[in-house]
C-alpha cells in the first residue's frame, strides 16, 4: 500500500496549482457568493478527477484492446514513459526555480478568470481551471504510475489522492470561505503569499525535480539491466 500512497501524495505535491485559488480570489472580488464559490470548487476539483479517470482507465483499456493486460505492458513502452515524465518534471522544477523574481505574483487565471458572479460564469471558469491539469507533467507521471496497478479500485484512489492534493489550496479557501467568509479567507491568502510564496514554490520544485530525477534514474537503469529499481 505504500508503493502506492507515497507516489500518489508526492506527485500531488509535484503537481500543486494555484491557479484554482487565484480564479476564487478573483470570483470574490466581483462579490461571488456561496452558491458560486461551491460551483467554482466543485467544476474545478470535478473536472480534474474525470480527467484523471477517463486518462487512467483509458489507457489500460486502451492496452486491453490491442492485447496488452497490465501490468504486463512491454519493457520499451515503460521505458519511455518513465523517461518522458521525468524529463518533464526535472524541466518543471528548473523552470519553478529559476524563474525571475517577477514571476512571483499572484497566478494569472487568464481564460479562467471569471467576467461574473454568476453561478455560470464560475462553473466555465472552473471548468477551465480542471482542464489546466492537462498541462501539468505531474498530472501525466500520476496517469502513468497510476496505470501500472492491477486494482481498479487503486487507480481511483491515486487519482483522487493527486487531485486533492493538487487542489488543495482551492479546496482549503473554500472551506474557510464557508466557515469565516470571504474576507477572512482573502486576508489569509495575503498573509500567507507574502511571507511564505517563495518558500512554497521552492519546495514543490524540489518534489518535483527529486521525482523526475528518480524515473529517469529508473528509466535508464532498466535501460542498461533490464529490471526497474521501483518494480514499475
Amino acid at each position: 500500500m505504500l508503493g502506492l500512497l507515497a507516489p500518489a501524495f508526492a506527485l500531488g505535491i509535484a503537481g500543486f496549482d494555484p491557479l484554482g485559488s487565484a480564479v476564487l480570489l478573483a470570483a470574490l472580488g466581483l462579490g461571488a457568493r456561496r452558491r458560486g464559490v461551491l460551483t467554482l470548487a466543485v467544476c474545478s476539483v470535478g473536472t480534474s478527477l474525470v480527467l484523471a479517470l477517463a486518462s487512467i482507465l483509458g489507457l489500460n483499456a486502451l492496452a486491453t484492446t490491442i492485447g496488452i493486460h497490465p501490468p504486463h505492458i512491454p519493457h520499451a513502452v515503460w521505458l519511455a514513459l518513465a523517461a518522458a515524465v521525468g524529463l518533464g518534471l526535472l524541466i518543471w522544477a528548473l523552470f519553478l526555480l529559476f524563474r525571475s523574481p517577477s514571476g512571483d505574483e499572484e497566478p494569472k487565471a487568464g481564460a479562467a478568470k471569471p467576467r461574473s458572479a454568476s453561478p455560470g460564469a464560475l462553473a466555465f471558469s472552473g471548468l477551465l481551471v480542471g482542464l489546466s491539469s492537462l498541462a501539468d507533467p505531474a498530472f501525466w507521471a500520476m496517469v502513468v504510475d497510476a496505470s501500472r496497478w492491477s486494482k481498479t479500485s487503486w487507480r481511483i484512489i491515486e487519482a483522487l489522492i493527486w487531485v486533492i492534493c493538487s487542489h488543495s489550496l482551492l479546496i482549503a479557501l473554500t472551506v474557510a470561505y464557508f466557515a469565516v467568509g470571504g474576507q477572512r479567507v482573502e486576508q489569509l491568502v495575503e498573509k500567507v503569499g507574502t511571507g511564505h510564496k517563495v518558500a512554497i514554490r521552492r519546495g514543490i520544485a524540489i518534489v518535483a525535480g527529486a521525482l523526475g530525477i528518480l524515473f529517469l534514474v529508473d528509466a535508464g537503469y532498466a535501460l542498461t539491466t533490464g529490471r526497474w529499481l521501483l518494480k514499475i
